[in-house]
Formats: C-alpha cells, structure tokens, sequence
C-alpha cells in the first residue's frame, strides 16, 4: 500500500494513527502493577501522621482546600498531596503572608478564566484526540471480547468492585452505590461491573470539588472552575476536529 505524502493531511493522519497504535500497543505490553497507585489515608490516619486534630484538618480541607477525595461522606489524602498545606499551616497558622487565599484575589482569577478567550487548538491534536478515542472504543471490544488480562485496559487500571473498595478504604456497597446513583465510571461485562482506577479518581475529584462549590466555597469554586474550563477546551477541539474532517470530506 502506497504511503501518503507527508505533508498532506493524509499524511498528517497515517502518522498520527501509526504513533498511537505503537502507544497502545506498549501500554498492553507494559508489566502488571506499573500503573502508579494512589495510598489514600484516612483523616484520622492524617491527624496521627501529623499531630493536627481532625477538627482542624476538616477546616484545612474547607478553608484552605486541602486535596483530598470525598467518597460519600469519607474523606480520603495522599501524604504527598496535602505536604504542602500542612507544611504552611504548621508555619503560618491561618495567615495569609502571600495572600493566597484572598477573597477578592479568587474571585478575579475566576472572572479571568471565565473570560480568557480560546486559545487556538492544533488540528493534529484534535485528530490525534479523536483517534486516541476510537483506540479506546477498540481497546474496550478487547476486553470484552477477549477478557485477557483485567489488569489492564489501554494503559488504565481495571478494577474488580472488591478490589475498587480496598482502594478507596470503603466497602464494596458504597462503590456500588457511586455507580448507580452518583454515575460513576465503569464497565459491565454481562452481569459484572468493573472500575477503571483513572476515571473513577478523576470523577470522585470532580464530586469533591462540585460539593464544596455548591456550598459556596470560594476556593474550591476556584478549583471547579478550571477543571470545568479544561473540559470545555477538550469539547471544543473535538468539535473543531470533526468540523474540520468533515470540510475536508465533501472538499
């Protein structure tokens, strides 16, 4: 078969198609248990590792918008991620010396995401999203139709409900029940329901930071706003991409 040139838009695609193919191809070759794992602990676990009462801790999260995971009414850290914060408070106490944390400050970072204008989207990496997309529609026909190695699903980490429940230090009736009432992420293979470990953390970050921000925190609507302008740039790339490939169809 003839190869396009590769300064045309044929082209453009061919390699495009190429790298991500090789790209899925080395995740599923990837070892089991190379996907970095989260270790989330519990409050009280954070208030042993740290000496800070959970009383204050739970302000941390709320006034200073401590990362953490909300999984239903259980609050759950990564050392590493919340370092930082503590580090500040332990110094400063709840003085702001760089004013971080100034109410007119986040709400004028707000207003200027709001109104920060498109920025330009590459068209190959809008195609390289859609194929990227594609790729993994494939890669779930694998896994059903295969069902070789759970562990993973084009490059992502799939979980069994006991096995999602271990992970975020619950029981399996609360995974279940972010499945069916909060509209968590999964796959169901026959009667089987499964939980890819990335989009189940991403989604339980959104929840967390929508929470606080329907309660009228500042810093956490702070937060929202940017993850809900991070997907608005992903629509619209996608958007441009098929407008795009469709002009160049019937062109």
């Amino acid at each position: 078969m003839d190869k396009y040139p590769s300064n045309s838009f044929e082209g453009l695609i061919e390699s495009i198609v190429t790298e991500e193919i090789s790209q899925i191809l080395t995740n599923y070759k990837e070892p089991k248990g190379s996907t970095e794992r989260k270790e989330y602990l519990t409050i009280k676990e954070i208030s042993s590792l740290t000496g800070i009462g959970i009383y204050t801790l739970r302000q941390l999260t709320y006034r200073r918008a401590m990362p953490h995971l909300r999984v239903k009414s259980k609050l759950l850290f990564v050392e590493k991620e919340i370092t930082q914060t503590i580090r500040d408070y332990k110094e400063y106490g709840w003085s702001d010396p760089d004013s971080n944390w100034d109410v007119e400050k986040v709400q004028s970072e707000i207003e200027k995401l709001q109104a920060k204008k498109e920025d330009p989207v590459m068209i190959d990496e809008a195609v390289r999203k859609i194929i990227r997309e594609e790729l993994e529609d494939f890669s779930k026909e694998i896994l059903s139709q295969t069902k070789k190695d759970k562990e993973k699903y084009y490059g992502r980490t799939v979980l069994t409900i006991k096995e999602a429940a271990n992970y975020f230090r619950t029981s399996p009736a609360t995974i279940y029940s972010l499945i069916k009432e909060d509209g968590m992420p999964h796959l169901k293979i026959h009667s089987r329901f499964l939980v890819v470990l990335e989009e189940a953390e991403a989604f339980l970050w959104r929840e967390t930071a929508n929470s606080y921000a329907e309660e009228g925190n500042i810093y956490w609507q702070r937060i929202l706003q940017r993850l809900d302008w991070e997907e608005n740039e992903r629509n619209l790339a996608y958007e441009k991409a098929l407008k795009r490939l469709e002009e160049s169809t019937y062109n």
